[in-house]
């Protein structure tokens, strides 16, 4: 439902303050990320990432997605609404382009409030504090790793870098006890919108933790339904030039190389 209400509050939005939307002009599938441009009237392109997970792309086909050749043509509805598919190449491009049209929206209209300066030093972690992590964030839990070693580590995939093995490690959120999810802090990926397992964590933290914070590109878009559901910061990524950006995707490039072209922000809930 997160999925959906936010497309149709994007609808919303651009019908109400009577925005042109804006139209693909390019998609780069990359190995590490998925990136869709879109491009509307006086602005420069806006990106939209969304993560390529490997586990989707299990075609042994030499062509992964039947419509290569052919997406820049697609009106950006269509590309819009696969972000509601079953996990897919098809949903990261749907999400990618939700996020390239928040981009776009976030331009013109951003009530939202920032948070100035570092999340961490925001959240005022100290060494009692307990983390609970849904997916491997591993610049991040080296940062909260240097407050606090009480981290609850879930990732189904990647197998855990030895500096992570004195931490509690769990393969599935259904493994967490009770315990576990009495939380002060869970950082989840965004990539939980793609597996579709976002809702659940919802469900199982908002009531006992006492911050959920959603974070990485995949998570840059407009956060009110998000905030609606119980998240209480969204971190996100602005692309600032598309172009160099798109370059590091098609060569197989991810976070790590393409940050220097976009600005982290995060955005709260009031």
């Amino acid at each position: 439902m997160i999925l959906e209400k936010t497309i149709e509050l994007i609808k919303q939005i651009y019908r109400i303050h009577k925005i042109v939307s804006p139209k693909v002009t390019k998609v780069v599938i990359g190995l590490g990320y998925t990136g869709v441009e879109v491009t509307g009237y006086a602005y420069e392109p806006f990106l939209g990432l969304a993560s390529t997970l490997p586990d989707i792309i299990k075609k042994t086909d030499c062509s992964k997605i039947e419509f290569a050749g052919d997406l820049t043509n697609k009106p950006v509805s269509e590309l819009l609404y696969w972000s509601l598919k079953p996990p897919s190449l098809e949903k990261i491009i749907g999400i990618a382009t939700l996020n390239g049209l928040s981009q776009h929206i976030l331009k013109i209209i951003n009530p939202y409030k920032k948070i100035e300066g570092s999340i961490l030093g925001h959240l005022n972690i100290d060494r009692d504090a307990k983390i609970t992590f849904i997916g491997l964030m591993r610049p991040l839990i080296k940062k909260v790793m240097e407050i606090t070693q009480n981290i609850t580590i879930v990732e189904k995939n990647i197998s855990f870098p030895l500096q992570f093995s004195d931490f509690e490690l769990k393969q599935e959120i259904n493994q967490l006890n009770d315990e576990d999810l009495h939380n002060n802090i869970v950082f989840c990926t965004g990539t939980s919108l793609i597996n579709n397992t976002l809702e659940l964590i919802l469900e199982k933290f908002k009531r006992v933790t006492r911050k959920i914070i959603l974070i990485g590109p995949t998570a840059s878009m407009i956060p009110d339904i998000l905030f609606d559901y119980g998240v209480d910061i969204v971190g996100g990524m602005q692309i600032n030039n598309s172009e160099a950006t798109l370059q590091v995707l098609q060569e197989g490039g991810g976070t790590m190389l393409f940050k220097n072209y976009g600005k982290k922000y995060n955005l709260m809930r009031e």
